[in-house]
C-alpha cells in the first residue's frame, strides 16, 4: 500500500517564465469548484482502491498552494483525512511562494495539521528574479520566511536554483551567504531547466551569454556542496541538502521507488504496479477526474531500472543486497562491465555492498545514468 501522496493545486498568482508544470494564473474564480472536484476525486478513487496503510507523508505541491485561501485547502486536507489514515507523525508539507505566506495563513495551515512548509525563493538576486519572470523581490522572500517562522513553523524547507541569466559566481554565493545565514532544515538547490515553449526564452534565447557557462555551472554546484558542508548541512540527494533528521519524506519516497497516491490536475501517482497521470488540461480534469493523460503497467525489469535511476541519486547509493532481494537482478553480475568502464572511469563506486556515484560522476550524473541503464 501507498504510504505517501500528493496534491496539485495549480492556481498561481502569476505563472514564471520558466515553468512547465500544470500552473495557472487569473483563473482564481475556479478555486472553489476545483476544490470541490479534487475532495470528489479523493473520495471516489480510495473508494476505488482503499489505501490501508497510514500515510508517512503528504504534500501539497502546484501551482502555489499556499496561494489559496486556507479555508479552501483545508476542505480537501479534510476530505483526505476522512479517506485515507494520517496520523500525528505525518509529514504534511506545504509547497508556497514567499510572497503567499502571511502570519495569519501561516497559523491557519499550522491549524489544520500542516506542519512543513516548502518556500521557492530561487534566488535573493532580484536582477536574477526579474529576469526569470518571478513576481517577488529577495526582500520579499525574506518577509515571507519570517512570516512563517512567526506562524509557529519550525520545519522550513527552502529551493533555490542556479545557471539562471543574469546570474554570475559572485551573485550565487551572495544567494547562498543570504540562505545559510537563515539556517533554515532543509535546502533544495536545482540546475534551471526551462521548457520548451517558455517565456523566457523570448528574452532569453538559449544561446544568449546572459546565461552562466557550462564550467560556471560546474564552480556553482561545487561552490554549494562546499558551503552546505560548511554549513553543518547533509547532503543526501543529488540537489538535496538537511539538517540531521529534516530529510523530506516525500521525496525519499520517490527516490526509494516506493508507491503513491495523487490527485489534482496533472498529478502522476504510482499505485499497484501502474504509473498514471490525470489530465493536464485543466478544464479537462474537471469535467473528469478519474480520467487519463497516461497509464502503464510497470513490469519487474522496468520498476528494477527506475530503482537503478532514482537510488543513485541518492548519496548513500544502491544497496546491492537489498536491490537483489526486491527486485530480483544482481546489479553487479549484469551490469558489470558497464560498472567498471564508469568505476575506472572515476564515475562510480563500490563500496561495503553499496553501489554510488563518485564526486566526479554526480557532476555528469545524467550521462552516467544514461549510459549505466
Amino acid at each position: 500500500m501507498a504510504q505517501a501522496a500528493y496534491i496539485h493545486i495549480p492556481f498561481c498568482a502569476h505563472k514564471c517564465d520558466f515553468c512547465d508544470f500544470a500552473a495557472f494564473a487569473g483563473v482564481d474564480d475556479l478555486t472553489p469548484e476545483y476544490c470541490d472536484v479534487v475532495v470528489k476525486e479523493i473520495g471516489q478513487r480510495i473508494s476505488l482502491e482503499p489505501n490501508r496503510d497510514p500515510l508517512n507523508s503528504l504534500f501539497y505541491g502546484g501551482g502555489t498552494p499556499g496561494y489559496i485561501a486556507p479555508d479552501q485547502l483545508r476542505r480537501v486536507h479534510e476530505a483526505l483525512c476522512q479517506s485515507v489514515a494520517i496520523t500525528h507523525d505525518t509529514e504534511v508539507t506545504l509547497e508556497t511562494t514567499p510572497q503567499s505566506i502571511t502570519v495569519d495563513k501561516a497559523k491557519a495551515w499550522l491549524d489544520m495539521g500542516i506542519n512543513r512548509i516548502s518556500i521557492g525563493v530561487q534566488s535573493f538576486d532580484d536582477n536574477e528574479l526579474k529576469a526569470m519572470g518571478r513576481d517577488h523581490t529577495a526582500a520579499q522572500a525574506l518577509s515571507g520566511i519570517e512570516n512563517a517562522k512567526t506562524g509557529g513553523f519550525v520545519n522550513v524547507a527552502m529551493d533555490l536554483m542556479y545557471g539562471l541569466p543574469e546570474q554570475t559566481i559572485d551573485s550565487w554565493r551572495r544567494t547562498l551567504d543570504t540562505t545559510l545565514c537563515l539556517d533554515l532544515p532543509h535546502l533544495s538547490a536545482y540546475g534551471l531547466t526551462i521548457a520548451i515553449n517558455a517565456p523566457l526564452l523570448s528574452r532569453y534565447p538559449l544561446s544568449s551569454d546572459a546565461y552562466p557557462v557550462e564550467e560556471s555551472w560546474v564552480e556553482m554546484y561545487q561552490m554549494l556542496l562546499e558551503r552546505t558542508r560548511e554549513a553543518g548541512l547533509d547532503q543526501y540527494e543529488i540537489s538535496n541538502f538537511c539538517r540531521p533528521g529534516h530529510h523530506s519524506r516525500h521525496n525519499l519516497t520517490y527516490w526509494s521507488n516506493e508507491e503513491y497516491l495523487a490527485f489534482g490536475v496533472s498529478a502522476h501517482r504510482y499505485v499497484q504496479g501502474v504509473r498514471s497521470s490525470n489530465f493536464r488540461s485543466l478544464r479537462k480534469y474537471m469535467r473528469d477526474w478519474l480520467g487519463h493523460e497516461t497509464f502503464e503497467r510497470i513490469d519487474q525489469k522496468t520498476r528494477a531500472k527506475e530503482a537503478i535511476f532514482l537510488g543513485l541519486r541518492r548519496t548513500a547509493g544502491i544497496n546491492l543486497e537489498n536491490f537483489r532481494v526486491r527486485y530480483g537482478f544482481d546489479i553487479e553480475l549484469l551490469l558489470s562491465d558497464k560498472i567498471k568502464l564508469l568505476s575506472d572511469a572515476g564515475f562510480l563506486t563500490v563500496e561495503n555492498g553499496f553501489l554510488k556515484l563518485s564526486q566526479s560522476g554526480v557532476l555528469v550524473s545524467n550521462l552516467v545514468l544514461a549510459e549505466l541503464i
